[in-house]
């Protein structure tokens, strides 16, 4: 199992990268959207997961999934929303169905957590 974390939040993104690593997960953590955006396109279908933050400074999560669609790249990639912005339905929608697999609201449980990563261990 091999999961890519794409957030800013450094506190957050250790946080969970620790809790993963102590269940034997594989994690990969990029802090900016460009380089989080950079390793999914290197890594094409290499990640079982994709948590992805939507409001990061410089290049967001929208900026990401934009990218992602317009290369046709966003269905075949495991991507769920990890979010604390206030995200609208429509919002949520529309990324559902452009490809994103769902949305994760922070903060998130480490039973959710634990959860969402059993749903998609291939």
């Amino acid at each position: 199992m091999k999961v890519l974390i794409v957030d800013d939040n450094e506190e957050l993104t250790d946080a969970v990268k620790d809790f993963l690593d102590s269940v034997d997960i594989e994690c990969t953590v990029k802090n900016e959207g460009k380089e989080g955006l950079n390793e999914i396109l290197t890594e094409r279908g290499r990640y079982n997961l994709i948590l992805l933050d939507m409001a990061m400074p410089q290049f967001s999560g929208y900026d990401v999934l934009d990218t992602l669609k317009t290369e046709g790249l966003l269905k075949s990639e495991k991507i769920v929303i990890f979010t604390a912005s206030s995200i609208t339905a429509k919002s949520i929608d529309d990324f559902l169905a452009a490809g994103a697999k769902e949305v994760l609201k922070k903060p998130v449980s480490l039973d959710d957590l634990s959860q969402l990563i059993e749903k998609y261990r291939s």
